[in-house]
């Protein structure tokens, strides 16, 4: 599959980093009105290069693209490539506002073109081995989920546009926190309900909270909870956990690990399983983050081009994608904190559509 790059800052570049290793996809056109750092990425000389991406998408060569803008182009762009015939995965969140993800959604349902989110966490190993361990049923029935993500706040934007609620669509939630929404959603399954608060009583930037709690339930009555945060002194991190009713799993990040807790039976004597991941851990403290995320990109790209073939059962077993729609729920999960914060009460969310 040959694609077009759409915007080339920090997570453009890694973006681009990541096509010169995945086999089968190829990054055949790049635009971003910066140009001197679009020609940065350029991994040929006959990599076509544009300031404008509607003149990118006027080229039949490139088959899809990959927006990696700020959030508030996003819909204008997608809509604008699924339009034009081109596939797209966006990088998260899927836009900074609940209608613009919708009417995404209904675009790629229009056009018949795939739309996807770039939630690459879920091909994180740790994230993954979870994800087994509670498929596999080795801690049996799913009765909950924890998950947080945390970092410092302020000083962790490169970008004053990265804590602007009018460009990001939030705060915590719809930064650190669209991950594990979407990760918290990948376990608990399809969410029907949530309750949840947002304060911003610490760096105080008006609409955009810093903290973020959320309780979640799932049609079956399964809940879950999660806080994002902007003031974890600790530094960066995230957790995700899944308790069954014969043990636990759980993924860490940063450093990458993770573990799992089960029982042959309620109440038999308690087996550990324990999952370090050396290779990441030291890239990571040699080369930076940005090497987890190239690999994960990696992998999201191949499953991307998969789905967009038509091989739903190579998406089925890898069970890793998010498409467009999970996009939208992640959005509104965050939207639905924000309203039942002013509310004080559970809001449902809308049916699938």
């Amino acid at each position: 599959m040959k694609f077009g790059l759409i915007g080339t800052g920090g997570i453009g570049r890694v973006r681009a980093k990541a096509f010169g290793n995945t086999e089968g996809c190829e990054l055949v056109a790049v635009a971003d009105t910066d140009q001197e750092r679009a020609r940065a990425v350029l991994p040929s000389p006959s990599t076509m290069l544009f300031a404008d991406y509607r003149k990118m998408l006027a080229h039949d060569e490139v088959e899809a693209v990959v927006i990696s803008t700020p959030p508030q182009f996003h819909e204008e762009i997608a809509i604008a490539a699924m339009e034009s015939g081109k596939h797209v995965l966006c990088e998260k969140p899927l836009a900074n506002s609940l209608d613009a993800c919708r009417r995404m959604v209904e675009a790629s349902r229009r056009t018949g073109k795939t739309l996807a989110t770039g939630f690459n966490h879920r091909y994180f190993p740790a994230v993954q081995f979870v994800k087994q361990t509670l498929d596999s049923g080795l801690i049996g029935e799913l009765d909950h989920v924890r998950a947080f993500a945390g970092h410092t706040g302020l000083a962790e934007f490169s970008q004053s546009w990265m804590c602007d609620k009018q460009i990001i669509g939030g705060g915590a939630l719809m930064d650190n926190g669209i991950h594990i929404i979407d990760l918290t959603r990948y376990l608990l399954g399809e969410v029907v309900e949530v309750f949840g608060f947002a304060t911003n009583d610490v760096w105080k930037l008006g609409h955009s909270e810093d903290n973020g709690c959320a309780i979640m339930r799932n049609p079956q009555g399964k809940h879950a909870t999660l806080q994002a945060t902007w003031t974890e002194w600790k530094g960066y991190r995230f957790y995700v956990e899944a308790y069954g009713s014969k043990g636990m799993a759980k993924a860490w990040y940063a450093p990458m690990f993770s573990m799992a807790v089960f029982m042959d039976e309620p109440g038999a004597p308690r087996r550990r399983k324990f999952n370090f991941y050396p290779g990441h851990i030291v890239q990571e403290k040699l080369f930076g983050w940005q090497l987890t995320t190239e690999q994960s990109f990696r992998h999201e790209f191949a499953d991307f081009a998969s789905l967009c073939a038509g091989q739903p059962s190579a998406i089925g077993q890898s069970q890793r994608i998010a498409d467009g729609f999970a996009g939208f729920r992640a959005v509104e999960i965050a939207n639905a904190v924000y309203c039942s914060s002013e509310t004080r009460e559970a809001i449902r969310l809308t049916e699938p559509f």
